[in-house]
């Protein structure tokens, strides 16, 4: 059974100045950096994001692995999402079953979990991560569950992952015949040649699938320019315009539109962020 995002998988050419990009950009300090892991051609660390998620960030230089073939074909950028299961064997039977395979066609015993990769030769421009804790896991730390993340804006959780693709209908089909994952929420906007629908999750937050036919509009020139994948993350924030005029103070550029701010992939390691205010 499907339990929720644990984390999102960044791929960063340098972890240390990618993860300063956060903290200037939008006061997430990155923590618990390691050089231990990817048979020690690689660096990690973690940025919390609340719903007892997080941003991993890694910097591998493997010519052979996963993470540095993205980086050589797509540069930096958002490369994976993490979903956490209770039974990770049944779900990669369920897999094997439809003829969906994941990487060497085995679980691996990791540091972080049992895990199991799906690439994306089966999915809209992404990999998704199947993982079931065991005793050497990570996890949120409990001090952390519902303080704020962000030290300089009033940001307090994950709200959604950006994922653009050519073709909603397949996508989604895709993620409910793999995953079990139901899309809802679908929306459609004729004026901006642009339709969407959320996959969401139990630790509050959510997939959002973005299909546009605007090639002028960001998921459009990112469809363009990178194909499909995973192109922002949207996070909650308390006060829009607090945090605007926070961004104003630091230099940092944005959009600001209504009830959302954007800081673009020129500020950011080869993704976008949005702060969002849902009122309740």
């Amino acid at each position: 059974m499907i339990l929720r995002v644990q984390h999102i998988g960044m791929v960063v050419r340098d972890l240390h100045d990618a993860c300063r990009s956060f903290e200037r950009a939008l006061g997430l300090p990155a923590r618990d950096f390691r050089d231990d892991q990817g048979q020690g051609m690689q660096l990690d660390a973690r940025i919390l994001l609340g719903n007892e998620c997080w941003l991993h960030l890694v910097q591998n230089w493997n010519p052979e692995s996963r993470v540095n073939r993205f980086l050589r074909e797509r540069g930096e950028g958002l490369e994976h999402i993490c979903i956490e299961t209770d039974d990770i064997e049944a779900d990669v039977a369920h897999l094997r079953q439809i003829g969906v395979g994941v990487w060497e066609d085995r679980i691996l015993d990791a540091n972080d979990g049992y895990e199991a990769f799906v690439f994306p030769d089966k999915l809209p421009g992404l990999t998704v991560e199947l993982i079931q804790s065991h005793e050497r896991s990570w996890y949120y730390p409990p001090e952390a569950v519902g303080e704020p993340v962000s030290n300089s804006l009033k940001v307090s959780s994950l709200n959604h992952i950006g994922l653009c693709v050519h073709d909603l209908d397949d996508a989604c089909r895709r993620f409910e015949q793999y995953f079990g994952l139901v899309a809802q929420d679908f929306a459609a906007d004729e004026r901006l040649a642009m339709r969407k629908a959320h996959i969401h999750f139990d630790n509050r937050c959510s997939l959002q699938i973005v299909e546009s036919r605007n090639p002028a509009s960001r998921a459009g020139r990112f469809l363009r320019e990178r194909g499909e994948g995973l192109d922002h993350i949207a996070l909650h924030t308390g006060d829009v315009g607090s945090d605007a005029a926070r961004l104003r103070e630091r230099g940092i550029p944005h959009e600001l539109g209504g009830l959302k701010a954007l800081v673009g992939p020129d500020q950011l390691p080869g993704m976008a962020a949005e702060l969002i205010h849902e009122p309740s």
